[in-house]
């Protein structure tokens, strides 16, 4: 009866390690073709879009943006790979809207590109 146990506890470790042995280059296999869908632009009021405009616009004007808020989307392509924004940009007590667009600088590694009109002339 012993000899029956051990082959049986040899034969189910076997079996288990075959098993996994098959499944996980499955699921390596399946993964990639599961995340497949193409990505999303950043939105207009997101942290990193933000980021990108307040460091273009201080490198463009020279001058120390003290804030950035109220960005909201003005238009959005149907396939989502284009989005026209504006904010409010406040730069020594002053507020002035800027625009700016989102879009896909290379879609296939997700890299977008944030390209804007800058701060009107008399800021």
């Amino acid at each position: 009866m012993k000899q029956i146990s051990r082959n049986f506890e040899a034969y189910a470790l076997f079996g288990i390690t075959v098993l996994g042995l098959l499944f996980i280059p499955l699921v390596v296999v399946m993964t990639p073709k599961a995340n497949a869908a193409s990505p999303a632009l950043p939105r207009c009021a997101e942290a990193r879009t933000l980021d990108q405009v307040r460091s273009a616009l201080e490198a463009q004007s020279g001058k120390v943006i003290l804030g950035l808020h109220s960005a909201m989307e003005t238009r959005v392509t149907d396939e989502g790979d284009y989005r026209r924004c504006v904010a409010t940009v406040v730069t020594g007590g002053i507020d002035a809207t800027v625009s700016y667009a989102i879009g896909w600088y290379d879609r296939e590694n997700a890299v977008p590109f944030w390209a804007g009109d800058g701060l009107p002339i008399s800021q």
